[in-house]
């Protein structure tokens, strides 16, 4: 017969919901790169108007899989952005747009993610054009920049979709 006081006892440790929210940031900025594909990638994320981190990161096509050349400094502050979103108690929501040079240098397509609910959720077109081209402050309509296309966000499989 067991009694409880002869049980070992073990002590929950303490989740670090700081480093799971990173890992899980950095799980999306890795499939982010994985859907988008090849190209010239400038990425910005943002929480409101002060929180906004940048990166520039060339996805160039191998036959043995994709070279991904960044700046580790920029990438890190990327994601420690995107994790601060995801771990935000208030649920405020942060914004993610990827503007990629077509070959050539034909133009360039923006698209963009709301950053809700701990993953990134796909604008549409229309929400990441309005997004660009509206002044943030008075929201007065902007002019579209020339050679760019204002695409939806595509969607990216979360980690319980594909663990």
């Amino acid at each position: 017969m067991s009694h409880p006081e002869m049980e070992p006892h073990h002590p929950t440790a303490p989740v670090d919901t700081e480093a799971l929210s990173l890992a899980r940031a950095v799980t999306a900025l890795s499939r982010l790169l994985a859907v988008i594909g090849p190209g010239d990638h400038h990425i910005v994320g943002s929480r409101g108007f002060t929180d906004i981190a940048t990166a520039h990161i060339d996805v160039i096509p191998l036959s043995t899989g994709m070279l991904i050349s960044h700046s580790p400094a920029e990438t890190a502050g990327l994601a420690a952005l995107v994790s601060r979103v995801f771990s935000d108690p208030t649920g405020t929501d942060g914004g993610l747009v990827v503007r990629t040079r077509h070959p050539g240098g034909t133009g360039e397509r923006v698209r963009g993610w709301r950053i809700r609910g701990g993953w990134l959720l796909p604008l549409a077109a229309a929400e990441v054009f309005s997004a660009y081209c509206t002044d943030a402050l008075t929201g007065e309509p902007l002019s579209p920049e020339p050679d760019v296309e204002y695409s939806a966000g595509l969607s990216i499989p979360t980690p319980e979709e594909i663990p």
